[in-house]
């Protein structure tokens, strides 16, 4: 796939720029994240945008807002998210939703939104021969949105409902994923959900939402990018669009770097399942420019990708042992929108976390399941990849990387991510692919040896007898196991060696909720 073009550009609008989009703490910025403006613009009257030509003639539009639930006020967690969908399925001044939805149906076009710690994106496709049609429409979901008050009663109780019913009760590995994103931002603007708590939704009112709208819905905060049939005569088009949308809001929050875990840490969620569902991870200072971060990825791999079979810990607790369906790390934030086995775009923080999933085992494999993950990632930080690993690291990687942008709006999702990071002169994954047929056995292994490792953890764990399991962690209990099938000898000799690892638990650090 040859690269795409790329034309970050600034269109002259009311009286304030856009806001650069800050790069992630500890990641050179290569420019100031966005384009400078033409000569005869001044540099505070602009609207940034990105357009991306190419083949076909589909468009596809991705307005983003460096805004999420970073900027939620504390009592009111969730604000953000709800002011997105309501503005997103709320209607506007213009026109009701059922009318809305009826303008677009004949266009065969839909307005999605997308929320995050620190990024809001609305996101449609349309037909170029209809483009002049539905921008209007778009622009006036974001520049005036109705703000109807059944829309806000409905959306505010989905809301509830998702986080009450939705992950409290039915989810448990969403429960114990999201919960260990929490506990490792305990304290700060990443410390809760972004759909918000039960108390914080609940004390939300229809005032809140108009008056957040205009603090961080605004033009210093926008970015609108464009991929497909299009060129840079669609700017003056974007600039008639959005004039009316406020021109500067309230000033980005700042994010300080994650506290450091020191320890293994362990909380137990007590919750009537019979599954027991394991989290674990710690946060991970290393950003997208980091020397170490492609070596990072490389390790990942090896360890497991999302939703694939091949890395070390599928194999060792799914392929040999059938205790679950998948197990699986990260070394970035990976956003679980339904069953997706390719990244969520436009989801940009600027902390990262190393997180491991070991998706549901049967409750009486919990123990054992602990200790086997543990015991696989603590001799893979220690001895690292060998030299097949990294070759078929490399090899998967290299056409993997390339279903990630295999359509234009995924390949316009990921430069709105490059602009995130300040890396808007090179193309993320075309990057990486050169960085991984560079790198050599030993930076990777000194990569892994540097930032990985089982001493320094949070782990949530998510089962019924939440006492019982406590009391087995704390006193060292050997996770002892049986097959419902034969398992050759050198498996059980494993087992063996697993069901006595301890990485370092105390009863201290372990705690029942």
């Amino acid at each position: 796939m040859t690269r795409p073009t790329r034309r970050v550009i600034a269109v002259a609008v009311a009286a304030v720029a856009v806001a650069a989009m800050a790069a992630a703490p500890g990641c050179k910025q290569k420019k100031s994240g966005m384009a400078a403006p033409p000569p005869d613009v001044p540099a505070e009257a602009k609207i940034e945008m990105l357009i991306l030509p190419a083949k076909g003639d589909a468009i596809d539009l991705r307005v983003l807002f460096t805004t999420g639930s970073v900027d939620d006020p504390a009592g009111r967690e969730g604000l953000t998210a709800l002011t997105a969908s309501l503005m997103a399925e709320g209607g506007t001044e213009s026109h009701p939703y059922p009318e809305l939805l009826d303008l677009l149906y004949p266009m065969a076009a839909e307005i999605d939104v997308q929320v995050d710690k620190e990024m809001t994106v609305f996101s449609s496709r349309v037909h170029r021969d209809h483009l002049d049609a539905f921008l209007p429409l778009l622009a006036d979901v974001i520049t005036h949105p109705a703000f109807d008050a059944k829309a806000f009663d409905r959306l505010k109780t989905d809301q509830i409902n998702y986080i009450d019913k939705g992950l409290r009760q039915e989810n448990d590995e969403q429960l114990g994923i999201q919960a260990l994103d929490l506990w490792l931002h305990e304290g700060d603007p990443y410390g809760h959900l972004v759909e918000g708590t039960m108390k914080g939704v609940g004390a939300i009112l229809p005032s809140d939402v108009r008056d957040h709208w205009g603090k961080v819905f605004t033009r210093d905060r926008m970015v609108v990018g464009m991929a497909g049939a299009v060129d840079e005569s669609v700017a003056a088009k974007v600039k008639e669009a959005f004039e009316d949308l406020a021109e500067k809001g309230s000033p980005r929050v700042e994010v300080p770097a994650a506290k450091a875990v020191s320890g293994v840490h362990v909380r137990i969620i007590q919750k009537e399942t019979d599954s027991t569902a394991i989290s674990m991870g710690f946060p991970l200072p290393v950003g997208r420019d980091h020397e170490d971060f492609h070596a990072l990825w490389m390790a990942q791999s090896a360890l497991g990708e999302h939703r694939q079979s091949t890395g070390l810990l599928f194999q060792t607790i799914r392929e040999k042992r059938g205790l679950n369906y998948g197990d699986y790390a990260y070394i970035e934030p990976y956003v679980r929108h339904g069953e997706v086995t390719k990244p969520v775009l436009n989801i940009g923080r600027r902390n990262h976390d190393f997180s491991v999933w070991v998706r549901p085992v049967q409750a009486k494999h919990g123990l054992f399941a602990i200790r086997i993950a543990f015991w696989a990632l603590d001799g893979f930080a220690r001895n690292g990849l060998d030299a097949g690993m990294l070759d078929r690291s490399k090899g998967f990687l290299e056409g993997y990387t390339r279903v990630f942008e295999d359509s234009a709006d995924r390949r316009l999702g990921y430069a709105l991510d490059d602009l995130f990071y300040g890396a808007e002169d090179e193309a993320f994954l075309e990057a990486a692919r050169e960085a991984f047929q560079a790198l050599t056995l030993d930076q990777v292994n000194a990569a892994v040896k540097e930032h990985l490792g089982v001493a320094n953890m949070k782990v949530v764990i998510v089962t019924r007898d939440a006492e019982g399991l406590k009391k087995a962690l704390s006193e060292g209990a050997k996770a002892e196991i049986a097959y419902d099938t034969p398992k050759p000898a050198d498996v059980l000799d494993q087992d063996k060696e697993i069901a006595g690892f301890d990485p370092g638990f105390k009863a201290d650090w372990i705690e029942v909720v």
